[in-house]
């Protein structure tokens, strides 16, 4: 085990007596919306757009690199700045995927990724914190021009799909799958 002064994840600098450390791979804070139908949830094939870094907090090339690979997505987004998780995830519904109503409180889920995918120099690995929200919905609401193709597809046929993001790990984790 780690000594007592690294092993402690404290993020900010705002008391210098405090432990202060975070991986050189970077830590990011997400909210999840699984957008379910019954036993099927509300998944996203991306498409390389302008939008990604502004909407979705990642890379255009990433995006790009998801498209090419034919991943798929649940509606997710890093936080903004000082926003809550139910804020963001009340964000992600509407404004990201086009989704009424008001997700509810899962879960946090967490998991870490070698630091190789993120950044080339970095020591360590990246640390996702994830906020997992749940949505009922009817039907697939109208393709945002950031999405190629949205579909709902049973949580049994996700096992077999390619999902991007750490976002399998995220249903494996609630229990979806």
């Amino acid at each position: 085990m780690r000594p007592v002064t690294e092993r402690w994840a404290r993020l900010g600098k705002w008391n210098p007596s405090m432990l202060v450390h975070t991986s050189d791979a970077g830590v990011c804070l997400s909210a999840f919306v699984v957008a379910r139908r019954g036993n099927s949830v509300l998944v996203c094939r991306p498409r390389g757009s302008d939008a990604w870094p502004k909407k979705g907090g990642y890379p255009k090339h990433l995006a790009v690199k998801l498209e090419l690979e034919g991943a798929w997505l649940m509606p997710a987004t890093h936080l903004l700045m000082e926003e809550s998780p139910d804020n963001a995830a009340q964000r992600i519904a509407r404004e990201w995927v086009g989704l009424v109503g008001r997700p509810r409180f899962v879960m946090v889920q967490s998991h870490t990724r070698p630091h190789s995918l993120w950044r080339r120099n970095a020591e360590g690995k990246h640390w996702d914190i994830c906020f997992v929200y749940e949505l009922a919905v009817r039907g697939i609401p109208k393709t945002k021009p950031w999405w190629s193709e949205m579909r709902i597809v049973p949580f049994s046929q996700v096992r077999r799909m390619k999902m991007g993001r750490g976002h399998k790990d995220v249903l494996k984790a609630a229990g979806y799958i």
